[in-house]
């Protein structure tokens, strides 16, 4: 089980240019981030804990500026389940944490599709 994401940049000099062009053509990344985006989202639904099936259920993607997607869990207790209340002897159930870590596919394919923008860009100089 990884803890952290690595990306090695073989060609500094192709990857700067490439990121230039890829500033003007963002849409090249926005398959491979909602494919990551749709991925995450099945994976920390199967992982919340289950009780009523409400919680699970409270997730869903929100688009956001950018070309970025924002997990959301929509009910009030979602934090209080996440991270735990000691106080209330509630302890904590890091479902979205542990999902990431244990499956770092969604991510691979976020890498893969930067990657293939970065050979596109990289192919046109």
């Amino acid at each position: 089980m990884a803890d952290s994401y690595t990306a090695t940049v073989t060609n500094a000099a192709a990857f700067d240019r490439a990121l230039a062009d890829m500033r003007h053509g963002l849409a090249d990344l926005k398959a491979p981030l909602n494919d990551c985006a749709h991925q995450a989202l099945v994976d920390a639904q199967a992982a919340a804990p289950r009780l009523t099936g409400r919680l699970a259920g409270a997730h869903r993607n929100l688009p956001a500026a950018n070309n970025r997607v924002r997990l959301v869990v929509d009910t009030p207790y979602a934090a209080v389940i996440h991270w735990g209340w000691p106080g209330h002897d509630i302890r904590r159930r890091p479902w979205l944490v542990a999902t990431w870590m244990r499956n770092p596919a969604p991510l691979d394919k976020l890498s893969a599709g930067i990657q293939a923008g970065i050979d596109r860009a990289a192919a046109k100089t």
